[in-house]
Protein backbone atom coordinates (compact mmCIF):
# COMPACT_ATOMS: atom_id res chain seq x y z
CA UNK A 1 0.00 0.00 0.00
CA UNK A 2 1.57 3.43 -0.81
CA UNK A 3 1.03 5.56 2.17
CA UNK A 4 3.85 8.19 1.17
CA UNK A 5 0.57 11.05 0.95
CA UNK A 6 -0.56 12.39 4.06
CA UNK A 7 -2.72 15.18 4.19
CA UNK A 8 -5.97 16.74 4.91
CA UNK A 9 -6.34 15.08 8.05
CA UNK A 10 -10.01 17.69 8.88
CA UNK A 11 -11.77 15.68 6.46
CA UNK A 12 -11.87 12.39 8.31
CA UNK A 13 -12.53 13.84 11.81
CA UNK A 14 -15.83 13.25 13.41
CA UNK A 15 -18.47 14.79 13.01
CA UNK A 16 -21.09 12.72 15.29
CA UNK A 17 -21.07 10.44 18.03
CA UNK A 18 -21.22 6.91 18.08
CA UNK A 19 -23.79 4.38 15.20
CA UNK A 20 -23.51 1.30 16.01
CA UNK A 21 -24.25 -1.84 13.20
CA UNK A 22 -26.04 -5.02 14.59
CA UNK A 23 -25.47 -8.46 13.06
CA UNK A 24 -28.20 -10.31 14.88
CA UNK A 25 -26.43 -14.21 13.54
CA UNK A 26 -22.92 -13.22 15.19
CA UNK A 27 -23.71 -10.33 17.72
CA UNK A 28 -21.27 -8.42 15.99
CA UNK A 29 -22.38 -4.88 16.95
CA UNK A 30 -18.99 -2.92 17.20
CA UNK A 31 -19.16 0.81 17.02
CA UNK A 32 -16.52 1.18 14.37
CA UNK A 33 -17.92 -0.61 11.47
CA UNK A 34 -17.77 2.24 9.05
CA UNK A 35 -13.86 3.59 9.58
CA UNK A 36 -12.02 4.56 6.75
CA UNK A 37 -9.09 2.62 4.59
CA UNK A 38 -6.04 2.38 5.98
CA UNK A 39 -4.92 4.52 3.23
CA UNK A 40 -7.40 7.11 4.66
CA UNK A 41 -6.38 7.09 7.87
CA UNK A 42 -2.45 7.94 6.78
CA UNK A 43 -3.41 10.47 3.90
CA UNK A 44 -5.16 12.01 6.30
CA UNK A 45 -2.39 12.98 8.41
CA UNK A 46 -0.28 15.85 6.94
CA UNK A 47 3.65 14.28 6.46
CA UNK A 48 5.01 16.90 8.13
CA UNK A 49 2.70 17.43 11.07
CA UNK A 50 2.05 13.60 12.01
CA UNK A 51 0.29 13.03 15.07
CA UNK A 52 -0.38 9.67 17.01
CA UNK A 53 -3.51 11.07 18.44
CA UNK A 54 -4.74 12.18 15.08
CA UNK A 55 -4.41 7.95 13.65
CA UNK A 56 -6.52 7.14 16.62
CA UNK A 57 -9.07 9.44 16.23
CA UNK A 58 -9.40 8.55 12.68
CA UNK A 59 -9.07 4.88 12.73
CA UNK A 60 -12.02 4.87 15.69
CA UNK A 61 -14.39 7.80 14.28
CA UNK A 62 -16.96 7.16 16.46
CA UNK A 63 -15.15 7.66 19.60
CA UNK A 64 -13.37 10.50 21.32
CA UNK A 65 -9.92 9.57 21.59
CA UNK A 66 -7.02 10.59 23.84
CA UNK A 67 -3.35 9.47 23.45
CA UNK A 68 -1.38 9.92 26.11
CA UNK A 69 2.41 8.54 25.73
CA UNK A 70 4.70 8.00 28.86
CA UNK A 71 5.84 5.31 31.30
CA UNK A 72 2.51 3.42 32.58
CA UNK A 73 3.83 1.48 35.15
CA UNK A 74 0.53 0.27 37.35
CA UNK A 75 1.17 -3.66 38.78
CA UNK A 76 -1.96 -5.82 37.82
CA UNK A 77 -2.64 -5.88 41.38
CA UNK A 78 -3.44 -2.65 41.22
CA UNK A 79 -4.81 -2.33 37.91
CA UNK A 80 -7.43 -5.32 38.48
CA UNK A 81 -9.19 -3.94 41.83
CA UNK A 82 -12.65 -2.34 41.20
CA UNK A 83 -11.41 0.73 43.03
CA UNK A 84 -8.73 1.32 41.11
CA UNK A 85 -9.45 4.66 39.61
CA UNK A 86 -9.54 4.68 36.10
CA UNK A 87 -11.20 7.13 35.75
CA UNK A 88 -8.79 9.70 36.14
CA UNK A 89 -6.59 8.31 32.81
CA UNK A 90 -9.96 10.31 30.94
CA UNK A 91 -9.28 13.31 32.37
CA UNK A 92 -7.82 15.76 29.94
CA UNK A 93 -4.66 16.69 32.09
CA UNK A 94 -3.63 13.79 33.14
CA UNK A 95 -0.79 12.01 31.87
CA UNK A 96 0.10 7.93 31.26
CA UNK A 97 1.93 7.96 34.62
CA UNK A 98 -0.51 9.68 36.57
CA UNK A 99 -1.36 6.55 38.95
CA UNK A 100 1.89 4.91 38.72
CA UNK A 101 1.91 5.57 42.38
CA UNK A 102 -1.60 4.17 43.45
CA UNK A 103 -2.03 1.76 45.97
CA UNK A 104 -5.58 -0.17 47.35
CA UNK A 105 -5.79 0.36 50.70
CA UNK A 106 -7.94 -2.21 52.76
CA UNK A 107 -10.36 -4.83 51.31
CA UNK A 108 -11.63 -4.05 47.88
CA UNK A 109 -14.65 -2.92 47.74
CA UNK A 110 -17.64 -4.51 44.94
CA UNK A 111 -18.15 -2.97 42.03
CA UNK A 112 -21.36 -1.92 43.05
CA UNK A 113 -19.84 0.52 45.90
CA UNK A 114 -20.87 3.70 45.78
CA UNK A 115 -17.63 5.30 45.54
CA UNK A 116 -16.46 3.23 42.65
CA UNK A 117 -19.64 4.14 40.71
CA UNK A 118 -19.15 7.65 41.14
CA UNK A 119 -15.59 7.56 40.09
CA UNK A 120 -17.08 5.12 36.88
CA UNK A 121 -20.11 7.86 36.34
CA UNK A 122 -17.29 10.37 35.63
CA UNK A 123 -16.39 8.58 31.93
CA UNK A 124 -18.42 9.80 29.14
CA UNK A 125 -19.86 7.07 27.02
CA UNK A 126 -18.19 6.80 23.77
CA UNK A 127 -14.68 7.72 25.17
CA UNK A 128 -11.20 5.99 24.09
CA UNK A 129 -7.78 6.35 26.13
CA UNK A 130 -4.75 4.89 24.15
CA UNK A 131 -1.67 5.07 26.71
CA UNK A 132 1.97 4.11 25.11
CA UNK A 133 5.42 4.43 25.64
CA UNK A 134 6.66 7.45 24.07
CA UNK A 135 8.99 5.42 21.72
CA UNK A 136 6.16 3.62 20.26
CA UNK A 137 4.63 7.29 19.66
CA UNK A 138 7.89 8.75 17.98
CA UNK A 139 8.08 5.49 15.66
CA UNK A 140 4.36 5.45 14.62
CA UNK A 141 4.95 9.43 14.07
CA UNK A 142 7.63 8.84 11.58
CA UNK A 143 7.50 5.14 10.37
CA UNK A 144 4.06 5.54 8.71
CA UNK A 145 4.36 1.33 7.41
CA UNK A 146 4.60 0.88 11.22
CA UNK A 147 2.03 3.21 12.90
CA UNK A 148 -0.31 1.08 9.78
CA UNK A 149 0.19 -2.35 11.93
CA UNK A 150 -0.05 -1.03 15.04
CA UNK A 151 -3.54 0.46 13.74
CA UNK A 152 -4.59 -2.78 12.52
CA UNK A 153 -4.10 -4.17 15.67
CA UNK A 154 -5.70 -2.31 18.37
CA UNK A 155 -9.01 -2.48 15.41
CA UNK A 156 -8.68 -6.10 15.58
CA UNK A 157 -8.69 -6.28 19.21
CA UNK A 158 -11.22 -4.03 19.86
CA UNK A 159 -13.19 -6.12 16.68
CA UNK A 160 -12.69 -9.34 18.79
CA UNK A 161 -13.17 -7.52 22.30
CA UNK A 162 -16.57 -6.52 20.92
CA UNK A 163 -17.99 -9.36 19.76
CA UNK A 164 -17.54 -11.62 22.20
CA UNK A 165 -18.35 -8.97 25.04
CA UNK A 166 -22.11 -8.25 23.56
CA UNK A 167 -22.67 -11.77 22.73
CA UNK A 168 -22.43 -12.37 26.44
CA UNK A 169 -24.36 -9.53 26.67
CA UNK A 170 -26.85 -10.94 24.85
CA UNK A 171 -27.01 -14.17 26.72
CA UNK A 172 -27.91 -12.10 29.70
CA UNK A 173 -31.04 -10.72 28.36
CA UNK A 174 -29.34 -6.88 27.62
CA UNK A 175 -29.56 -4.98 24.32
CA UNK A 176 -26.24 -5.62 22.50
CA UNK A 177 -26.94 -2.51 20.63
CA UNK A 178 -27.15 -0.37 23.85
CA UNK A 179 -24.68 -2.62 25.95
CA UNK A 180 -21.92 -1.35 22.87
CA UNK A 181 -23.17 1.93 23.13
CA UNK A 182 -22.29 2.54 26.63
CA UNK A 183 -18.62 1.17 26.04
CA UNK A 184 -15.68 3.47 26.84
CA UNK A 185 -12.11 1.80 26.66
CA UNK A 186 -8.79 2.27 28.38
CA UNK A 187 -5.49 0.53 26.46
CA UNK A 188 -2.37 -0.10 27.40
CA UNK A 189 0.07 -0.61 24.17
CA UNK A 190 3.51 -2.02 25.07
CA UNK A 191 6.73 -0.27 22.77
CA UNK A 192 5.63 -2.90 19.64
CA UNK A 193 1.99 -1.59 19.48
CA UNK A 194 0.69 -4.65 20.99
CA UNK A 195 -2.38 -4.66 23.67
CA UNK A 196 -1.63 -5.32 27.06
CA UNK A 197 -3.46 -4.43 30.00
CA UNK A 198 -6.87 -3.00 29.55
CA UNK A 199 -10.18 -2.07 30.83
CA UNK A 200 -13.67 -1.40 29.15
CA UNK A 201 -16.14 0.59 31.02
CA UNK A 202 -19.46 0.41 30.36
CA UNK A 203 -23.51 0.11 31.18
CA UNK A 204 -25.89 2.10 32.73
CA UNK A 205 -28.24 2.21 29.25
CA UNK A 206 -30.09 -0.94 29.96
CA UNK A 207 -32.31 -3.30 31.84
CA UNK A 208 -31.81 -6.84 31.81
CA UNK A 209 -34.87 -8.45 30.26
CA UNK A 210 -35.27 -11.18 33.73
CA UNK A 211 -37.04 -10.16 36.71
CA UNK A 212 -33.82 -12.13 38.62
CA UNK A 213 -31.55 -9.79 36.77
CA UNK A 214 -33.12 -6.55 37.74
CA UNK A 215 -33.08 -7.42 41.10
CA UNK A 216 -29.32 -7.99 41.31
CA UNK A 217 -28.27 -5.24 39.02
CA UNK A 218 -29.48 -1.87 41.00
CA UNK A 219 -27.30 -0.07 43.21
CA UNK A 220 -28.02 1.73 46.63
CA UNK A 221 -29.54 4.60 44.37
CA UNK A 222 -32.02 2.42 42.54
CA UNK A 223 -29.92 3.39 39.22
CA UNK A 224 -28.37 0.71 37.25
CA UNK A 225 -24.44 -0.20 37.61
CA UNK A 226 -21.58 1.09 35.60
CA UNK A 227 -19.63 -2.52 34.89
CA UNK A 228 -15.97 -2.49 34.82
CA UNK A 229 -14.04 -5.46 32.76
CA UNK A 230 -10.35 -5.60 32.80
CA UNK A 231 -8.17 -7.58 31.02
CA UNK A 232 -4.03 -7.97 30.83
CA UNK A 233 -2.05 -9.58 28.22
CA UNK A 234 -2.02 -13.70 28.47
CA UNK A 235 0.96 -14.65 30.09
CA UNK A 236 0.25 -18.28 30.57
CA UNK A 237 -2.76 -20.86 30.19
CA UNK A 238 -4.73 -22.66 32.05
CA UNK A 239 -5.31 -20.57 35.03
CA UNK A 240 -9.30 -21.36 36.99
CA UNK A 241 -12.24 -18.42 36.23
CA UNK A 242 -10.09 -17.11 33.01
CA UNK A 243 -12.13 -16.78 30.02
CA UNK A 244 -9.57 -17.25 27.03
CA UNK A 245 -9.27 -14.61 24.02
CA UNK A 246 -6.77 -14.66 20.99
CA UNK A 247 -4.63 -12.78 22.42
CA UNK A 248 -5.81 -12.29 25.72
CA UNK A 249 -7.23 -13.40 29.03
CA UNK A 250 -10.20 -11.78 30.79
CA UNK A 251 -11.14 -12.52 35.01
CA UNK A 252 -14.40 -13.20 34.89
CA UNK A 253 -14.75 -12.96 39.15
CA UNK A 254 -13.79 -9.08 37.66
CA UNK A 255 -17.46 -9.03 36.17
CA UNK A 256 -19.42 -9.04 39.25
CA UNK A 257 -22.94 -8.27 37.83
CA UNK A 258 -22.60 -10.72 35.23
CA UNK A 259 -21.11 -13.46 37.35
CA UNK A 260 -23.62 -13.06 39.88
CA UNK A 261 -26.80 -13.14 37.72
CA UNK A 262 -24.79 -16.46 35.84
CA UNK A 263 -24.66 -17.88 39.45
CA UNK A 264 -28.54 -17.28 40.07
CA UNK A 265 -30.02 -18.62 36.61
CA UNK A 266 -27.89 -22.13 37.45
CA UNK A 267 -29.96 -22.41 40.92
Amino acid sequence: MNISSLQNINNFLPTQKISNSVDENSYNVIGNQDIPSFSQILSGVSEKGTNVNDMFQITFPNYNVQTKAGNCNVPWESWNRNDFPIWKYFQENTSAECLNNWRGVGPEPPQWDSKVQQGLSQINNGEMVILMPKSLQKKMETNPEFAEEVLKKVQKWKEDYDREDNAIAASLGYNRELNQLSKSYCIQLDENGNVGDHTVVGGGLDEPHSNESKEVKKNDEDNYIITKKVGKKRTHLGKNNIMKTEDFSTDFEKVAPYLIELRMKKK
